[in-house]
């Protein structure tokens, strides 16, 4: 038996991180059953912590040794199978410790001159010369910036990393990044850095708010030289670095999109200027970013002549050009998802012209009589198309369409015997990958905003595709930073703008929920308490805000003549036994993005209404959520707390929102919502399902939920018996359903299930928007159904059925790869399921069996 996929805080080989004792991970591979493991480590070279035999069947630990700033150790695993039998030793992994104290940074924050300005400017290029004093052992370049930057050594572009330093709410962290530049280095050496605009300076969230967290882009990187006799040389950035603003990059911004004119050559004619932040940086230990898949286009004439770029592929990226072209020629690159009658259209993004708020989206490139070079990446967009101007000679082969998303290993599939599906799972990960860039964002063209009600419905999804512990855990430390004084939690984390009459929908139910929602997903896949001590001020804060909440009736007292007096008095439900667990105050976004035969209603009256329902599920769920956590991390006060605003809110929810043991309503959200968050028991559970079912049917297996409740839909009716029409309904290729993107020539997963109206025209909607697709979660937990029992086990409850012959999925698992799928033979399902090693799957078949079953492949 031999330890595989070693993983250090659920990063590979990670360099620069600040957490000192990390979790160590590993999957087996060979033998049935590990009884024992044991862990070997270096520090610096030198013999350090070891662990001895340890007798267990657990595939983690937590590292025990100390380490200081600048560490480096290395570790290996060997295991023991059932027999005792111990196996060879794995590979030698390593982590690197960064710089953990504010001590170790002898940079100094640096800018341009006279560039503290709300303009938009083009980027500031920086440039130092130094020589090396003896031979080199070790290099590291650490590094950051208010904006976004590149670092290149000697000619050479360090790392690979985009969007360095990545999203962040500036105003509480700042992440750096370590670069190993060891064999980068020569006698005499030049270092230059390359600074946009990025998130700090430049347009943000819906309304394309501009300046949001400062109006100067900012430097701070040193870079640290060990020889081998032992000295540390350290060149950190000060005012003896040179700087000009007059390279090629003339135009810099995530929504805009980036100009270069080859013409300019930086001349670095001035020396930087020291400038103060109180932020001092910190190690992210997150997945950074990265170029990935790249596409060639086929070139198509549109109606009105113009040349159009068709990648194939939807994506969230940049196009590189290739080729040549005469001095000041240039090209212009216009983005967008969709065509209009053959033609280009950005109709779908957002555009403010009042506030003067355009979203252009286009690369501009001016040439110097040469192919264009590499550039600095300050710039990406979701596109599929790009409209070609400015060039007689347009060939494909000189475009490239890179695709850039945070760099998470990808290891879940499913496949089944239905094409449409099969797209349509592609079409998801795609979604995810566009949208898992640094935080996880609702769309990559028109807000690039993390936004906690998306992030909170596919997280489940997200992780039968990709392992993400560690993207979210970057990104709840994100989600702490934003969450205000009382409790509350901000919609869109990190924010994009600033207070306006917004934001009374911050808090949001379903959406801040994610504070708690997420932190429990992560504990229950990944078996880490961690998430739950690292988030516990947040989803504390957060169970106080929604106490507080619940004891707020400010609504009964609006003054007479208040525009809002007569909705609220004819919504509100007015004291009750159990008006202790209502909450009928705040804004509330409710289940989003109905489809509009369902719920048409006026976007403004819609969100100031009392949303209790909603409201009173939702403090059922997240409460009992909050119960089991607080008892795992030994809280029994607060847990006693949680447990009793769930039970009351379930007794709320029953009173009020419950009649004749059943749901007075027609709308499949507010029959699915009860019925999956655990609010409904015996005769009204079953009268509630049949009533969804019949909800189901007659809308001939039209979708007919929003956001929060779509992801649940197919699994209740399959749980409660209704399997013929959750088949249908997933199956569905028309007009509101998942198959009719597919349909309509999706290659990712949209914002609502119809693009075009009926003139095919597009509609201004993301056609990047991976929240639908969270229905690919029930394709692994019930069609396939693969789910985490516990440490090292498995629940395996597929729900077969007629309408496809045959599914497989594979979950690569913390604990490793776990394959599961059935093929209808004579009528009957076969089973094919491979169990990975030291782990156990139940087996669950329809008719009610449960098997057992060890390590290796099983045919049932």
């Amino acid at each position: 038996m031999k330890a595989t996929r070693l993983r250090c805080a659920y990063l590979n080989n990670p360099i620069g991180i600040d957490i000192q004792n990390p979790l160590l991970t590993w999957n087996a591979s060979g033998g049935i059953r590990q009884t024992a493991y044991e862990i070997r480590t270096s520090l610096n070279g030198k013999p350090d912590w070891n662990t001895g035999i340890v007798s267990s069947s657990s595939m983690h630990a937590v590292y025990e040794g100390t380490t200081s700033s600048r560490d480096i150790v290395m570790w290996s695993v060997r295991l023991y199978d059932e027999n005792g039998v111990p196996g060879e030793w794995s590979s030698k992994q390593m982590f690197e410790i960064g710089l953990l104290e504010i001590s170790d940074w002898k940079a100094q924050w640096i800018s341009g001159v006279n560039t503290d300005k709300k303009e938009r400017l083009p980027a500031d290029y920086y440039r130092k010369n130094f020589s090396l004093h003896g031979e080199v052992k070790k290099a590291r370049l650490y590094a950051t910036a208010h904006g976004i930057y590149e670092a290149y050594l000697n000619g050479k572009r360090v790392g690979d990393i985009v969007l360095a330093p990545g999203c962040t709410q500036y105003d509480k962290h700042l992440y750096y990044q370590t670069y190993d530049v060891t064999d980068m280095l020569a006698e005499e050496n030049a270092i230059i850095f390359v600074t946009g605009d990025g998130w700090y300076k430049g347009k943000l969230g819906y309304d394309g708010e501009e300046y949001f967290f400062g109006n100067q882009t900012k430097l701070f990187a040193q870079l640290e030289i060990t020889y081998d006799d032992g000295r540390r040389e350290v060149i950190g950035t000060d005012d003896s670095f040179e700087w000009c603003n007059d390279g090629p990059v003339r135009e810099n911004d995530l929504k805009d999109g980036i100009k270069i004119d080859c013409r300019y050559e930086p001349g670095f004619s001035e020396k930087a200027k020291i400038v103060h932040t109180d932020c001092c940086p910190t190690a992210s230990n997150a997945p950074v970013v990265k170029e990935h898949e790249c596409f060639t286009p086929e070139i198509i004439r549109t109606p009105t002549g113009k040349t159009i770029l068709d990648f194939g592929q939807n994506m969230a990226g940049y196009i590189l050009f290739r080729g040549r072209a005469g001095k000041g020629q240039k090209i212009i690159l216009t983005l967008g998802e969709t065509l209009d009658q053959g033609e280009l259209t950005q109709s779908n993004f957002t555009t403010i012209p009042e506030r003067g708020k355009s979203i252009r989206q286009q690369i501009k490139i001016i040439f110097n009589d040469s192919c264009a070079p590499d550039y600095p990446k300050f710039f990406y967009s979701g596109f599929r198309y790009a409209l070609a101007e400015g060039l007689e000679n347009i060939r494909a082969e000189d475009f490239t369409a890179v695709a850039v998303y945070s760099d998470i290993e990808y290891g879940g599939s499913f496949c089944c015997s239905d094409e449409n599906i099969n797209q349509f799972v592609k079409n998801t990960v795609w979604s995810q990958k566009s949208n898992f860039v640094d935080v996880p964002t609702d769309c990559p063209q028109r807000e690039k905003a993390g936004w906690t009600g998306d992030a909170q419905i596919f997280a489940r999804t997200a992780a039968y595709f990709a392992d993400t512990a560690a993207f979210y855990r970057k990104w709840l430390k994100d989600v702490r930073d934003c969450q205000r004084e009382d409790g509350r939690v901000d919609n869109v984390c990190p924010k994009v703008q600033k207070l306006s009459n917004q934001d009374a929908l911050n808090g949001s139910v379903g959406w801040a929920d994610a504070a708690v929602i997420i932190p429990y997903t992560l504990w229950k896949l990944y078996g880490d308490t961690s998430f739950i001590i690292e988030n516990f001020e947040l989803m504390h804060g957060w169970m106080q805000y929604v106490i507080h909440m619940t004891a707020d009736k400010s609504y009964y007292n609006l003054p007479d003549g208040h525009p809002m007096k007569s909705l609220f008095e004819s919504t509100l439900i007015g004291e009750s036994p159990y008006s202790k667990y209502l909450i009928e105050s705040g804004m509330h976004w409710g289940e989003w993005a109905e489809p509009s035969d369902v719920a048409e209603y006026d976007f403004v009256t819609e969100l100031v209404r009392p949303k209790q329902e909603e409201n009173t599920a939702y403090l059922h769920y997240t409460m009992r959520l909050l119960a089991e956590m607080w008892k795992a991390a030994g809280k029994e006060n607060d847990a006693a707390i949680c447990e009793e605003y769930s039970e009351g809110a379930r007794q709320a929810y029953l009173y009020h929102f419950v009649q004749d043991d059943d749901i007075p309503a027609d709308r499949q959200a507010k029959l699915v919502r009860p019925l999956t968050l655990g609010l409904l028991e015996g005769k009204t559970k079953e009268n509630v399902a049949r009533h969804l079912n019949d909800v189901c049917r007659k809308r001939a297996f039209k979708i007919g939920t929003g956001f929060l409740s779509t992801p649940f839909i197919l699994p209740v009716l399959a749980e409660n018996g209704y399997l013929d029409t959750a088949y249908k309904m997933l199956k569905n290729t028309e007009e509101p359903g998942w198959m009719a993107m597919v349909k309509q020539g999706a290659t990712t997963v949209w914002e609502n299930y119809n693009g075009y109206d009926e003139a095919g025209h597009p509609l201004k909607l993301s056609y990047n928007h991976y929240s639908p697709g969270a229905v690919c979660e029930f394709l692994f937990s019930h069609v396939a159904g693969i789910r985490i029992a516990g440490e090292n086990r498995f629940l395996i409850k597929p729900y077969p059925y007629s309408l496809l012959e045959e599914a497989y999925a594979e979950y690569m698992s913390p604990y490793g790869i776990v394959k599961s799928g059935w093929k209808i033979q004579a009528g009957k399902p076969v089973f094919d399921i491979d169990v990975p090693s030291n782990c156990i799957v139940c087996l669950e078949t329809p008719d009610g069996k449960k098997i057992e079953l060890k390590a290796g492949r099983h045919i049932i």
